[in-house]
């Protein structure tokens, strides 16, 4: 079965909301500016403390630049902010992207099990900073380096799902070109595969790869994500030409349902999966003997 024809292009190509634009950006800047003044702080003194550079610690007041994840941490310590502005870090990771990769944002923590099928990258809560830096790189050849590593923070940071005590399991279906291109170059893609051989021994993630040579598969329409939340429902995200869009009716996540499971028949076996990884891994090592 093939499910409906979808034009696909990169998820990397989704743009973030510039900073002019970004409502939660500009409530940070001005909640900095307000606790530094309820306790009579220079901006000096908090570029001190969170080591960055005075003309910064303004230009983020000022909805101009993006704090990281450190600072928002670093500055609540020194203001006495409460968390205030590590939570509103926290959802400028969501405003930093287009609402409908927002909303999946939003969904990922309240999901038990994922269903993913990708024929071109590593899903995204599964990459190493590494992976992820060249593929938003790569994806994103005209932005600056500061916005790309926002992309990278934001990225990472959503993998926190995986630290709690009841992490959600994965199931994902890649193409096996996913393994072999050398993004980011051979000890980026070596520690990649490592990680996720290390997420399959722990139970928390199962692969299955698609073969190169499989003459036309089900998943030649695009890459999905099928998510079972905690609470019984069923949504799923289906990546589109120049965005995506969350799928709530049923008959679609039918559709999508029969495709991962068709798509699951063309697939080596879970452990024909890792036997590849780890040929893979070895040559990425280059200590792979032919």
């Amino acid at each position: 079965m093939v499910g409906p024809t979808l034009p696909w292009f990169p998820m990397a190509m989704a743009k973030k909301v510039p900073a002019a634009e970004n409502q939660t950006l500009r409530q940070f800047g001005t909640e900095l500016a307000r606790l530094r003044s309820l306790s009579e702080t220079s901006q000096r003194t908090v570029a001190g403390h969170t080591q960055i550079s005075p003309q910064l610690v303004g230009a983020i007041e000022r909805g101009e630049r993006y704090p990281s994840l450190e600072f928002s941490q670093k500055a609540d310590e020194l203001l006495n902010g409460g968390d205030l502005l590590g939570s509103l870090w926290r959802k400028m990771q969501n405003d930093a992207y287009p609402h409908f990769i927002g909303e999946l944002v939003d969904v990922e923590p309240l999901t038990r099990m994922f269903r993913v099928y990708e024929p071109q990258l590593v899903p995204g809560l599964l990459q190493t900073e590494g992976f992820a830096r060249a593929a938003l790189t790569g994806g994103n050849p005209r932005e600056s380096r500061h916005a790309v590593e926002r992309l990278v923070t934001g990225r990472i940071e959503r993998q926190r799902i995986w630290d709690g005590p009841a992490p959600p399991h994965m199931v994902a279906v890649l193409d096996e070109v996913v393994l072999t291109r050398p993004t980011g170059g051979a000890s980026v893609m070596s520690a990649q595969i490592s990680r996720m051989l290390t997420m399959m021994e722990k139970r928390l993630l199962k692969v299955l790869v698609v073969p190169t040579e499989r003459d036309g598969h089900p998943g030649l329409t695009g890459p999905f994500t099928l998510l079972s939340l905690e609470d019984g429902r069923e949504i799923s995200y289906v990546e589109e030409a120049l965005a995506g869009r969350m799928v709530h009716d049923r008959e679609g996540i039918r559709t999508l349902s029969l495709q991962f499971g068709d798509l699951q028949e063309v697939a080596l076996s879970p452990a024909e999966s890792q036997r590849l990884m780890m040929k893979l891994k070895e040559g990425f090592d280059g200590t792979h003997l032919a």
